[in-house]
């Protein structure tokens, strides 16, 4: 399933702590991932106004949790703080993630062959009997999202989707 599951015990205490903290510095937390093993917290972000993030937004932002990493007992002493933007191929695993994605071609590895999904229509073999597709995102709603496949409007569950990345245009060079 490419959505993210609910976020729990010290991931949520980060997600929180994360959230406030980015608001402050008027950006929006796009992401965030904590690895428990490495103690590492990567924290992907956005200019609402840009849709990225540049280095200063992220200096700001490293700078604005220092104070938390240093007084909080709940963290790991050993934490690694990584503070970025999400990238162009930026993963898309929340609905919001996907709505920001709409107009736009979106790279989906599905869970088996995409014609398997829809043995009625008759796709091409590289689109039918592929599990990786680069398809146009159309619409997004909670159950899953609508792409343009060979002029067909598509719907897709999210549990069809083992991942999903934005794809650029600056691939078609």
């Amino acid at each position: 399933m490419v959505l993210r599951q609910e976020r729990k015990g010290m991931e949520k205490r980060f997600f929180e702590l994360c959230t406030q903290v980015v608001k402050d510095e008027n950006l929006d937390l796009y992401d965030l991932d904590y690895i428990p093993g490495s103690h590492a917290l990567r924290v992907f972000i956005v200019d609402p106004s840009t849709g990225t993030a540049v280095l200063e937004d992220c200096i700001k932002v490293d700078r604005a949790m220092t104070p938390y990493i240093d007084e909080a007992d709940w963290m790991p002493e050993e934490l690694t703080l990584e503070v970025s933007s999400p990238g162009l191929y930026r993963q898309l695993r929340e609905v919001s993630h996907f709505e920001t994605a709409i107009g736009q071609k979106v790279k989906l590895v599905m869970t088996k062959k995409f014609g398997e999904f829809f043995p009625d229509l008759d796709l091409p073999k590289k689109i039918g009997k592929e599990k990786t597709v680069i398809l146009e995102l159309l619409e997004v709603d909670q159950d899953g999202i609508t792409v343009e496949c060979e002029d067909n409007k598509l719907n897709l569950k999210y549990d069809w989707i083992k991942k999903a990345n934005l794809e650029t245009e600056l691939d078609n060079f």
